[in-house]
């Protein structure tokens, strides 16, 4: 780049594209990857939540948290990170801000919610965005990418015996949902 480029914007045309190359290599690595080999931990999902917002708010970001109380859960926290990153990724390329981050707890399940105020997606398009190498239509989102954002997600909750799912949000725009099986520790009689 530094002996090609001629001006300054060749030279940040072409720093842009290699960090977009760079991003769909690491998705398809992280894809190739199954995870299954990393051993589960009980962690505080939240901790790991609150990490990633924190990196993309200083990166100037408009990213909010409203942590929940959740109970420590069995996860894998590298794939859990990728996670967490890949929906947020995912609120700020083809949604709308703020993306609203948000974790909660019931008697059955543990919730972390994503949540942006872009387009939506339509009903009968969710179950094909999660599969490999499938985008949104490009002249819609207007960006670039592997199509693999979303499946890493959904193979990442499936092997943390979650659900995923992608719902539309009140008022407008898209809430993906990641929801954790709780299991009542067993009281002593």
């Amino acid at each position: 780049i530094e002996v090609g480029a001629q001006d300054a914007s060749t030279h940040e045309g072409m720093i842009s594209d290699i960090a977009e190359m760079d991003k769909i290599i690491g998705q398809f690595l992280e894809f190739a990857r199954d995870n299954r080999e990393a051993p589960l931990e009980m962690r505080e999902l939240n901790d790991i939540v609150a990490a990633a917002i924190e990196r993309y708010q200083k990166a100037g970001n408009d990213v909010r948290f409203s942590r929940g109380e959740l109970p420590p859960l069995p996860l894998r926290s590298t794939a859990m990170s990728r996670l967490v990153a890949n929906l947020i990724d995912n609120a700020l390329r083809y949604g709308a801000p703020p993306v609203e981050v948000v974790t909660r707890a019931d008697t059955r399940s543990a919730v972390l919610e994503v949540s942006d105020r872009g387009a939506g997606i339509a009903a009968d398009q969710v179950e094909r965005l999660k599969r490999p190498f499938t985008r949104g239509e490009p002249a819609r989102t207007g960006s670039a990418g592997a199509g693999l954002g979303l499946a890493i997600v959904e193979r990442i909750a499936r092997l943390h015996g979650a659900t995923f799912e992608l719902l539309p949000r009140e008022g407008g725009g898209t809430c993906a949902r990641v929801s954790f099986a709780v299991r009542k520790a067993p009281t002593d009689s």
